[in-house]
């Protein structure tokens, strides 16, 4: 006699309350695996050392200067300049959106943990065209549900520029004009330089320069570094302009040398002497004015002995036999410019040498 299907021992397919408890177990299982990815992926994103120092650059090239400023370790306090040994009077002036340059190609190249916990990142850029790099130093700073960490900046991230203008007042940067002396005033008057220190974001690469009448530098490059001390300079030339000028002052100078009718004009760079008797009185012209060549001095721009010649012409007896005769001969002079400088006005103050 055959056993009935209950007593069988075979298994029967799971109730559909069972099989539904497995599809649900499995769906948590995927939606908790999915959470944990997700969680990871945030966590790189935005709660690693990585995903920190990338905010900060995208700041940067969003010109979000306050943005920027309000991460965490980011701000220019007494404090961090001072644990980075950097100048804490530094000016702020170049703290601003309009200074910054274009950044883009934001990458996060090497991201180095240290035995303290803290990271250094490094992260390239393109500024304008042209690569940039910088190094950041992070720390913990706390986390978020005990879960996602926090950071910090353990250094601070922006850049001490040592500027210095060679031979002009000021320099520009982007629409920009400023004025070392402004930023450090405590300056010697007659200096013929003026140097200050900015704080500067970074990365970045700025372009420096000075264009005026009398004075135009080539475009200085300035790459900040974080955390560092850079330098550059603006060194202003002569221009065109400024030696026409010069050379119209000291043709003019000259000229009016040559107006006083006396052998040895009085406070200038030519003259003769003549041992017999000069009958009437002698006249002078410029045959030659010397060419204007300036280079810079300790304080001001200077003329080295150059070369000119002035035209006597006198009528001169001999002591000796009593003869009249004319002479007329061309006397040969050096002059030099002790100091040429530019006033404030924009007028020229010129001392001549000999």
């Amino acid at each position: 006699m055959s056993a009935s299907g209950e007593g069988s021992g075979r298994p029967e397919g799971l109730s559909r309350r069972t099989r539904d408890l497995l599809l649900w177990s499995g769906a948590g299982v995927l939606l908790v695996l999915a959470f944990v990815a997700a969680l990871g992926a945030v966590q790189r994103t935005y709660y690693s050392a990585t995903g920190f120092v990338t905010a900060y650059v995208q700041a940067l090239a969003a010109h979000d200067v306050a943005g920027a400023l309000a991460m965490p370790g980011a701000a220019p306090s007494t404090e961090a300049l001072n644990r980075a040994g950097l100048p804490t009077g530094a000016s702020r002036e170049l703290l601003r959106s309009d200074v910054l340059p274009t950044l883009t190609d934001i990458e996060v190249v090497s991201d180095q943990a240290l035995d303290d916990g803290r990271h250094r990142v490094r992260v390239n850029a393109v500024a304008d065209g042209h690569t940039v790099t910088g190094v950041f130093t992070v720390e913990p700073a706390g986390s978020v549900l005990g879960v996602l960490p926090t950071w910090r900046f353990a250094a601070t991230p922006l850049t001490v520029a040592r500027i210095t203008v060679a031979h002009a007042d000021d320099f520009t940067i982007g629409r920009h004009t400023l004025q070392p002396r402004a930023a450090a005033p405590d300056q010697p008057a007659d200096a013929f330089s003026a140097a200050a220190d900015y704080l500067m974001f970074a990365p970045a690469r700025y372009e420096l320069g000075h264009s005026s009448r009398y004075l135009k530098a080539a475009p200085t490059t300035l790459k900040g570094k974080p955390g560092a001390t850079v330098e550059a300079t603006v060194d202003a030339e002569p221009t065109p302009a400024f030696i026409e000028a010069v050379q119209q002052k000291l043709d003019g100078f000259l000229d009016d040398c040559a107006k006083q009718d006396v052998l040895q004009p009085a406070g200038c760079p030519f003259g003769v002497e003549i041992d017999d008797r000069v009958q009437g009185a002698p006249a002078w012209a410029i045959a030659e004015y010397p060419a204007v060549t300036l280079e810079a001095g300790p304080t001001s721009w200077l003329m080295g002995r150059t070369d000119g010649v002035a035209h006597l012409t006198a009528t001169v007896q001999s002591l000796f036999d009593g003869t009249v005769e004319q002479r007329s001969s061309d006397e040969e002079f050096t002059v030099t410019l002790s100091s040429v400088r530019i006033r404030p006005d924009g007028s020229l103050d010129i001392v001549v040498g000999q």
